[in-house]
C-alpha cells in the first residue's frame, strides 16, 4: 500500500487564526495597541493581502483579554437596513455564546430580534429580523443608537470590524449613511471601529476628504508587502514542516517574483508542493508551479476583467506589460494603441478605483498585482 501524502503546509484559505502566520507580528502589535486604545483604524491594502485574516487574529487576541469583538463584511450589501441587519446578526452571534449577554443584548437592540432557523450545515443558524416598521436611515439611526446604549450599559470594551467597508458608497444613500454612521461611532467611547478595504482609493477618500462625515476621523494603517528575510524563510520553513526541502534561492525567486504579494508567497508555493517530482525543491519544479499557479488563476483574472471596457482593458494591458508615469505621452498612447487622452484618463480613474494598478512614489503607474500582470503579458516562468 503506498504512503498517504503528507498535507501542504500552504494554504488557499483565509489562514485560521493558530495556522503560522508570516511576520506582521509589529502590525498585530500595533494594531492591537489602537484596539486597547479605542482608536478608530482604516487598515488598507491590495486585495488578497491577508487583512481580513490579521484582524480575524487580532480579534482572538482581543476576546482572550475579555473584549467584545464583533467582525462584519459588507461586501455585496444592497440596502441601508442590510448594514444594519449584518451588524447586529454578528453582534447576536458573539452573545449567543453566554446567556446573561444575549439577554443583555436583545433587552438594548430592540429593533431587531433574533431568530433561529434550520442550517443544513449547523443545523440551526441564528438570522435577526426587524422588530420596527422603521427602515433606511431611520432603521440604521436606531440601530446604532441601541448599540451604543449596549456597549455604554456592558463592564467590557467593543472592538468591532467593518470588513469592506468601502462597499457602503455603491449605495445610493451613501453621504447620509456616513453621517449617520459617524455621528454615532465618534459617542461610541468603549469601543474601537476598524474599517478595512482593498480599494484603497475609495476607502481612504472617505475619511480623508474633508467634503466627508469621516474626514480625519480615525488611523491610516497601511499594510505593506512582507519583507523579504522574513517571507522566504517562511516558504522555507514551511516546505520543511510538509517534509520537502526548498532551498533559500528558490523561495527568494519567488519572493522576487511576486514583490512580497502576501497571497502568493502562500499560492506559489502550495502548487510547487503538489507538483514536486522530488523532495527537494528545483527550479524547475518553481517555474512549473508558478506557470500552473497563473493557469488555475486564470478565472479569477477574466473575472477582474469583466467589469471593464476595451478602453479600459487595453491600458490595463499596457501598464502590464511597460509601467510608465506618462500615460497620456503620444509615443506610449502609439506603442499601445491606446486611441485618444480622454480615453486614457478615464481608463485611469476607472482602473485606480478598482485597485487594479497604482501610482507609485515613483510616479508610475503599476498594475497591483503582479502574478496577474505576468498573465496579462503571457510572461511564464
Amino acid at each position: 500500500m503506498r504512503d498517504l501524502p503528507m498535507q501542504n503546509p500552504f494554504t488557499l484559505k483565509e489562514i485560521p487564526v493558530l495556522a503560522p502566520f508570516c511576520d506582521r507580528d509589529q502590525e498585530l502589535h500595533n494594531l492591537y495597541s489602537h484596539a486597547l486604545n479605542k482608536a478608530n483604524v482604516v487598515l488598507f491594502s491590495p486585495r488578497r493581502y491577508g487583512k481580513t485574516s490579521l484582524v480575524k487574529r487580532l480579534q482572538s487576541k482581543l476576546a482572550e483579554n475579555g473584549v467584545l469583538t464583533v467582525y462584519v463584511d459588507l461586501y455585496g450589501i444592497s440596502s441601508i437596513e442590510s448594514v444594519a441587519e449584518r451588524l447586529v446578526t454578528k453582534l447576536y452571534a458573539y452573545c449567543h455564546k453566554d446567556e446573561s449577554l444575549f439577554k443583555k443584548a436583545v433587552h438594548f437592540i430592540t429593533s431587531w430580534r433574533p431568530v433561529l432557523k434550520p442550517d443544513a450545515e449547523s443545523g440551526l443558524a441564528l438570522t435577526v429580523e426587524p422588530s420596527t416598521k422603521r427602515n433606511g436611515t431611520e432603521l440604521l439611526d436606531n440601530t446604532l443608537t441601541e448599540l451604543g446604549n449596549f456597549s455604554a450599559a456592558h463592564d467590557v470594551d467593543f472592538h468591532i470590524v467593518l470588513d469592506e467597508f468601502q462597499e457602503i458608497t455603491e449605495l445610493r444613500e451613501a453621504n447620509r449613511i456616513e453621517g449617520i454612521m459617524r455621528s454615532h461611532i465618534q459617542a461610541h467611547a468603549k469601543a474601537s471601529y476598524f474599517f478595512v478595504g482593498s480599494r484603497r482609493r475609495v476607502l481612504l477618500d472617505i475619511f480623508n476628504n474633508r467634503k466627508r462625515a469621516f474626514y480625519k476621523s480615525a488611523i491610516n494603517f497601511e499594510l505593506k508587502p512582507l519583507p523579504e528575510t522574513e517571507a522566504v524563510n517562511f516558504i522555507v520553513d514551511r516546505f520543511k514542516d510538509g517534509g520537502k526541502e526548498c532551498p533559500a534561492e528558490i523561495a527568494k525567486l519567488i519572493y522576487d517574483k511576486v514583490s512580497g504579494y502576501p497571497y502568493y508567497i502562500q499560492r506559489i508555493p502550495y502548487t510547487i508542493y503538489e507538483t514536486a517530482v522530488t523532495e527537494k525543491i528545483t527550479r524547475e519544479d518553481y517555474i512549473r508551479g508558478f506557470y500552473q499557479t497563473i493557469e488555475e488563476e486564470k478565472p479569477f483574472y477574466e473575472s477582474m476583467l469583466n467589469a471593464l471596457s476595451i478602453q479600459q482593458m487595453s491600458l490595463l494591458y499596457a501598464l502590464a506589460e511597460e509601467s510608465t508615469d506618462k500615460p497620456f505621452a503620444m509615443a506610449y498612447m502609439s506603442k499601445h494603441k491606446l486611441k485618444s487622452v480622454g480615453g486614457v484618463q478615464g481608463a485611469l480613474k476607472k482602473l485606480l478605483a478598482l485597485d487594479y494598478i497604482e501610482k507609485r512614489e515613483s510616479g508610475k503607474y503599476y498594475v497591483v498585482d503582479p502574478v496577474f500582470a505576468a498573465w496579462a503579458t503571457g510572461i511564464r516562468g
